[in-house]
């Protein structure tokens, strides 16, 4: 039972942390509490908690990682795909070479793929998986012949890197719009967990 209450606490401490954006605080605490427990009943949320303070502070592989772990509850679960998606994307944003950055924005496509799989319904998978896959059309395009006059406002290659900084930009502006939300608690004994979509960001 002490053991109990003192998870309960070190969840909550982070969670106070996370909420008042203080995230290598609540990083720490999430942590703490898979070190002392790392298959108790908290674990699960701690798990997806220190992902979510990972991706806020642009820790994006790091995040993906923690999001692989597939929880038993449906609805955390379900978060964790979304993020998963969501942090790939980011990570595939910010990578160099082409070839990995294909395969990483593939890979966040699936993701969003699954969780539409799993809940049709969901808009903002929607509306991520439908950001990706113009973003990966993009990046596939060949890439347009050099154009011989001086005019015309840019070359084809300023064009199109117009767009790819447009859609990044846009992936990034969705990051920042509702940050807290992506923290998720655990439903204590008898209630449920009134977070629902907000508890997904971009």
């Amino acid at each position: 039972m002490p053991d109990i209450f003192r998870d309960y606490r070190i969840m909550q401490e982070g969670c106070a942390f996370f909420d008042r954006h203080a995230y290598p605080s609540a990083e720490a605490k999430f942590q703490e509490l898979l070190r002392l427990n790392p298959k108790g009943g908290e674990s699960d949320g701690a798990i997806y908690n220190l992902g979510c303070t990972w991706y806020m502070q642009g820790k994006y592989p790091q995040a993906s990682a923690m999001f692989t772990h597939r929880p038993k509850q449906r609805d955390l679960k379900q978060k964790s795909m979304f993020n998963l998606g969501n942090s790939l994307a980011m990570t595939g944003i910010a990578e160099a070479d082409k070839t990995r950055k294909l395969q990483l924005l593939r890979n966040a496509l699936y993701q969003f793929r699954a969780v539409l799989l799993q809940d049709s319904g969901d808009g903002d998978a929607k509306i991520n998986y439908e950001i990706v896959r113009r973003y990966i059309q993009e990046l596939e395009q060949p890439p347009p012949p050099p154009s011989s006059g001086k005019g015309g406002g840019g070359t084809g290659q300023d064009r199109q890197q117009g767009i790819n900084s447009d859609v990044a930009s846009r992936l990034l502006q969705r990051t920042q719009d509702d940050e807290s939300s992506l923290m998720r608690q655990l439903p204590r004994q008898g209630k449920t967990d009134a977070g629902g979509k907000n508890d997904k960001d971009w």
